[in-house]
């Protein structure tokens, strides 16, 4: 047999800074190093005495925000994919949903040192407190998909992969949900990841031709920002008792940084970016068309 028609087995194991044909990836190499680089910045901040009179507690909320923010990029590859025409980011999904499996799993195990392991306690609350069973249920999701994300759970699953993979969408709902109601007050820090959330969903939703040029991408932004500030002034009507047009209100003064203002802040530079690689992809074809 010759050696190009030998296949690869797949691997329950792959050193994460190759590619899947074994050669070495700068990009994978540095989107690991930046997974990370959360855990010495905890630990830095831990012994600098940086996050406050309960450590413990404050790192625990630093953990679940820091799997949030790698379940959106995760969740970001498909699309970044089309809009910068790059196929090489579809290598950093599954290490990038493996950060965000990882830093829920490091939040799980704070909250319980946080309530000096009292398992039973513990176990409790996760079963009968209702944010608190929201993170459970995404906690049991990211350990299903994490233990199938190998090569080797890939083609024994075949089609049922791609089927329980898309979990990620329900898990991602449920982490969002959890993050809204550990808010006690502030929910901006919360209604950012969703206002991006929305957008990724939205994009996903609608036809290709539309979702990959910039206008359809400027009128999803515009859509998604627009939904931010409703769903936050909702959320503070319904949850506070607070006029939701004062809500609105604060979105188009300075008075105010809202959710939603982040939210465009983000969209805008993502246009921006999508707007440089199409013209450089113009440049380097030495065509008017992308």
């Amino acid at each position: 047999m010759s050696t190009s028609t030998i296949r690869r087995r797949p691997s329950i194991f792959a050193v994460p800074w190759r590619t899947p044909a074994g050669r070495f990836s700068w990009l994978k190499l540095v989107t690991l190093i930046l997974c990370i680089a959360p855990v010495p910045l905890i630990g830095w901040q831990w012994a600098t005495d940086n996050l406050g009179a309960r450590p413990v507690h404050h790192a625990m909320l630093e953990t679940g925000f820091w799997a949030i923010r790698f379940l959106i990029l995760c969740l970001a590859v498909t699309p970044a994919r089309a809009l910068f025409d790059w196929t090489r980011v579809v290598m950093l999904r599954r290490m990038l949903g493996l950060a965000a499996a990882f830093y829920t799993f490091a939040h799980i195990v704070l909250y319980a040192a946080d309530q000096d392991f009292a398992l039973g306690f513990v176990l409790n609350q996760m079963l009968t407190v209702f944010y608190l069973i929201l993170g459970t249920i995404a906690t049991v999701g990211f350990i299903a998909l994490s233990l199938t994300s190998t090569d080797r759970a890939m083609a024994a699953m075949g089609r049922r992969w791609k089927l329980l993979h898309r979990l990620i969408y329900p898990i991602a709902i449920l982490s969002l949900w959890h993050f809204f109601l550990t808010q006690k007050v502030e929910i901006g820090i919360a209604a950012v990841p969703a206002g991006l959330f929305i957008f990724l969903m939205l994009w996903r939703t609608t036809l290709p031709g539309f979702r990959r040029s910039i206008g359809g991408v400027a009128i999803l932004a515009v859509a998604s920002v627009a939904l931010t500030a409703l769903g936050e002034a909702a959320w503070y009507a319904l949850n506070s008792g607070i006029n939701p047009w004062l809500v609105l209100d604060a979105n188009f003064t300075t008075a105010r940084t809202t959710a939603a203002m982040f939210v465009a802040a983000d969209l805008v530079l993502l246009i921006v970016i999508m707007a440089g690689r199409r013209a450089q992809l113009r440049m380097a074809r030495g065509d008017g068309k992308v």
